[in-house]
């Protein structure tokens, strides 16, 4: 069997037991308490607050008039109270939890296994006796009154678990002789014989203001019961007759109820067959109850088909035939009750049942089932000189609070605010309101729904503005708001943008200040595209092209300020790592590219690129094999060559370099050779992609370059040897990719090198093609996996590689610094040191202005190069930083008379600028321009 039955969707009010019919008398009463959670209670202690009583029964043992037993939340075994209260101090037992608008959660009737007991509360032998705002269970009934009088049972959840509905037992059961008692404003739901037992002997039984529903038998029987009262009850949906007075109940009264929807005769709910009854009515009265009875003031709501009263073993189907025949019920009324909810059974306005009752009615109690007052209705006819509502729940006023403004709610000293209240009367009350301004000037009284103050000093906290409503018979409602007085100020608007897609910008706007409070930002997203509304600040935009947009942000406030800011954006291509994989290789077959030939490659919709939204291609192209010196030339088919090199190479030579290009419209990029003939090898390493629909790429992070591998030194943590076969190393935290630039020395033999992620099979691409003895360098992108680590592969001989870390590429929600997205542009070439005869000399700085220059915007934070160093007169290296302060690392390496050249992504200095050093000899220099990041 189930511990606990779930709680009806009714939530009964608990409340304490001051409020009870009975009182205590203040002078004399102490408390006891009783908590088995507690840590230190103790049923042979004193019952106090710091020690209490650990079980119920403990309590109860020692209990004397006048004291309250407070029963702390848990779930307690059976009592049985033998010892008695006096007339006017009665012993009281209330639960702890006394909650508003949730179950009761003090549960008595368990067994020490957590099974229910037979009964919770068993009183035998006692009186003025008091049992309120318990969750109470029993396999044979929750509450048993025996041989007792003057005993309370109110505002009780009175139920039985799941599997014993059908069980023929009474919620509450009065026996033995019992007399006086009242059982009131309880839920008494789900037993298998009724809810409410009144048995043999029992006189001057009261059954008030109870909502009894769902019982498998009747809702309340008294039998050979003089003197019993039932009134003000909702008596609904249970299985045979609503309330039945049996054998010699005589003058007994039924009044004001509501009973209805009862009778197993008639009923379709399945369990109920089980208490079928041959014979049945909504209120029964055997011939044996009628001496003195009066049955008045009642509604009763039979199902269809079903019988409103039986009179001495005679059925009525109305309250007319009754009134009729037997002369009684004079008010009584056969109607639908008009119930706002089945879940509470409360009263809709407009039931008949509103101000119709006797309010003189024995067991008539000045509150409802939830302790809400009697309250007369304007839009309801009175039956009488009085008002009282038929049924345990009586309407209250409908009137509600539905908001509390504060206008505005924010802004400097000095601030005239208006506090409102905005209301719903349909029963025309006309309350009155208490405004309070929380800065401790006096609160305002009012007929009015609003007032005016002023706050004259500004405060690090908010004001709390109160409005309290004052209806009739002490009734309240409130509200509360909060006013924030500042220090006068002027608007400050802040905007942040970050990229976070390849056409996606997140705006925020959130650490702008405003003494007033801030309504609304403004978003002009510089597309032409309509001004975007954000009521926080907050706001993500994707656009249709990549490009430079000026994003324009109003920020409005309470005191109808304006403030606006703007930032400029790029968007553009994120970076896709994509390789290697070989796309052209002209030794298999297709055969050289001759002198002023060229050869094209399908780059989009190949090897997971897409058909559109790339912008740019990563691709490392190697020369080989060539007959006379010669360069190559990589740019975006559909257009002229440019006439810039990306690839330098002598007769003979194999040498290789990473190349960024555009794409042209068919997807291919073109590879022009000027001079003999020469086989090409071309392998993508990635690309970036730039389309609304893309929402996922990789974003440059500069940083100052560093060596982070050198096999000559062990620098790195490798081992101090030359490479021979893989070398792993360890990049972890630099990225989702990381940009390199790659030296081998010291090689041995002819060879080539490749840099992949470890953890995967070593592809065949190059990434460094060298021969024996020779130096050279490449720019290497290069996937990281998760395990932050990658190979370095030296395919034949040994050879000493040196790496410097230039950048990294990451999703932009990985990014600890500003990132940037990429923008390729047509080759152009921005220096030349040869047409002015300025070469760089020793030791020597050129400077470069990039930014602003040709195709390069201001805005610009890098730049993709293609430097070419040409006619060194010693062996050398060149590198190439932002203007300022040179790092120690190398991007080109290269013998005297040596024509080399590298791909460089290099942040732009403050004043626009990159620089080239050249460490000996005097050099060339030759740099081309193939995009930017910005």
């Amino acid at each position: 069997m189930s511990r606990r039955l779930a709680p009806s969707a009714l939530v009964l009010t608990l409340v304490s037991s001051a409020a009870l019919a009975v009182p205590a008398n203040a002078a004399t009463a102490t408390d006891l308490y009783v908590a088995q959670r507690s840590m230190s209670c103790l049923d042979t202690g004193p019952g106090t607050q710091n020690q209490p009583f650990c079980t119920v029964q403990a309590a109860a043992d020692v209990a004397l008039p006048g004291q309250t037993v407070h029963v702390d939340a848990g779930d307690y075994a059976p009592v049985t109270i033998t010892r008695s209260g006096s007339p006017g101090t009665p012993i009281t037992f209330v639960s702890v939890k006394q909650l508003l608008g949730a179950p009761v959660q003090t549960a008595v009737g368990f067994t020490s296994d957590g099974y229910q007991a037979p009964h919770a509360f068993t009183v035998t032998g006692s009186h003025d006796i008091v049992i309120s705002t318990f969750d109470t269970v029993g396999t044979a009934g929750a509450f048993v009154i025996d041989n007792s009088s003057r005993v309370t049972v109110d505002s009780n959840y009175v139920s039985v678990g799941h599997g014993l509905e059908t069980a023929p037992t009474a919620g509450v059961s009065l026996t033995n002789g019992s007399s006086a008692v009242t059982i009131s404003r309880n839920l008494i739901t789900g037993w298998g014989a009724t809810g409410v037992s009144v048995g043999q002997g029992v006189t001057d039984s009261t059954v008030t203001t109870n909502l009894i529903r769902g019982n498998y038998g009747p809702g309340v029987v008294a039998t050979d019961a003089p003197g019993t009262v039932v009134s003000s009850n909702t008596v609904f949906g249970n299985c045979v007759a609503g309330i039945s007075l049996g054998g010699a109940t005589t003058g007994a009264t039924v009044e004001n109820n509501i009973v209805g929807s009862n009778d197993a005769t008639v009923s379709n709910e399945p369990n109920c067959k089980v208490h079928r009854s041959p014979s049945s009515a909504e209120i029964v009265v055997a011939a044996g109850s009628t001496d003195g009875t009066v049955v008045d003031y009642n509604l009763t709501h039979p199902l269809s088909g079903g019988s409103a009263y039986s009179w001495g073993g005679v059925g009525y189907k109305t309250s007319a035939d009754f009134h009729s025949a037997s002369g009684q019920g004079v008010h009584e009324m056969t109607a639908d009750p008009k119930f706002a909810a089945s879940a509470t059974l409360a009263l809709a306005e407009g039931s008949p049942a509103i101000d119709s009752g006797d309010p003189t009615a024995p067991g008539e109690l000045p509150t409802d089932l939830n302790h809400a007052p009697r309250v007369d209705d304007p839009l309801a006819a009175n039956a009488s000189a009085g008002f009282a509502d038929r049924g345990a729940s009586e309407l209250q006023d409908p009137f509600q609070l539905k908001q509390f403004d504060v206008s505005p709610t924010q802004g400097p000293s000095p601030l005239p605010v208006t506090l409102k209240a905005e209301v719903d009367d349909p029963w025309s009350t006309q309350p009155s309101y208490t405004f309070e301004f929380g800065d401790g000037s006096a609160p305002v009284t009012t007929g009015s729904l609003a007032v005016q103050h002023t706050y004259e000093h500004a405060s690090d906290s908010s004001y709390e503005t109160e409005v309290t409503v004052n209806l009739p018979a002490g009734v309240t409602r409130h509200a509360a708001n909060l006013v924030k007085v500042t220090t006068p100020a002027p608007p400050v608007a802040k905007l942040t943008v970050r990229q976070v897609g390849p056409l996606t910008v997140d705006v925020d706007a959130r650490d702008s200040t405003d003494p007033w409070a801030i309504t609304e930002y403004d978003y002009d997203h510089g597309d032409g595209s309509p001004v975007i509304k954000s009521p926080n600040g907050t706001d993500d935009y994707t656009y249709a092209t990549p490009g430079t947009y000026t994003i324009t942000m109003t920020m409005r406030d309470g005191g109808g300020n304006a403030t606006t800011t703007s930032r400029q954006v790029t968007v553009g291509g994120a970076y896709v790592p994509a390789g290697p994989q070989r796309l052209l290789d002209t030794r298999d077959g297709s055969g050289p590219v001759g002198p002023g030939g060229q050869t094209s490659v399908q780059v989009t919709g190949t090897y997971g690129v897409p058909t559109t939204g790339v912008t740019a291609v990563v691709l490392n192209v190697t020369a080989t094999g060539p007959t006379a010196d010669s360069f190559l030339s990589v740019y975006p088919s559909g257009g002229a060559n440019p006439g810039t090199s990306n690839v330098n190479f002598g007769a003979g030579q194999t040498v290789p370099n990473l190349v960024t290009v555009p794409v042209g419209p068919d997807g291919k990029v073109v590879i022009a050779n000027h001079s003999g003939s020469v086989d090409v090898v071309v392998d993508l390493q990635g690309y970036y992609q730039a389309s609304p629909a893309a929402r996922t790429g990789n974003f440059l992070t500069t940083v100052q370059p560093r060596r982070v591998m050198d096999t000559r030194d062990g620098t790195g943590g490798v081992p101090q040897a030359p490479v021979h076969g893989t070398q792993v190393l360890n990049v972890m935290g630099l990225g989702s990719a990381v940009v390199l630039n790659v030296t081998v020395t010291n090689a041995s033999t002819d060879s080539f090198l490749t840099v992949s992620p470890d953890g995967v099979p070593t592809p065949t691409a190059s990434n460094l093609n060298y021969r024996a003895g020779q130096t050279t360098s490449n720019l290497v992108i290069v996937p990281v996996p998760m395990s932050g680590k990658i190979d370095v592969t030296n395919h034949f001989g040994s050879a000493d590689v040196i790496a410097d870390v230039e950048g990294s590429f990451d999703e932009w929600y990985a990014t600890q610094t500003p990132s940037t997205a990429f923008m390729p542009l047509a080759p152009s070439r921005l220096l030349d040191t040869r047409d002015h005869a300025t070469p760089v000399g020793p030791n020597g700085t050129l400077g470069l202005s990039v930014a602003g220059v040709g195709s390069v915007p201001a805005y610009a934070k890098s730049v993709v190069l293609n430097v070419t160093v040409v006619n060194p007169t010693a062996s050398s290296f060149l590198t190439v930083f932002p203007s300022g302060d040179r790092p120690s690392t190398s991007n080109l390496n290269f013998g005297a008379g040596q024509i080399t050249q590298g791909q460089v992504i290099v942040p732009i200095g403050p004043d626009g600028k990159v620089d080239f050093y050249n460490l000996a000899g005097t050099v060339d220099v030759v740099a081309d321009v193939f995009g930017y990041f910005a």
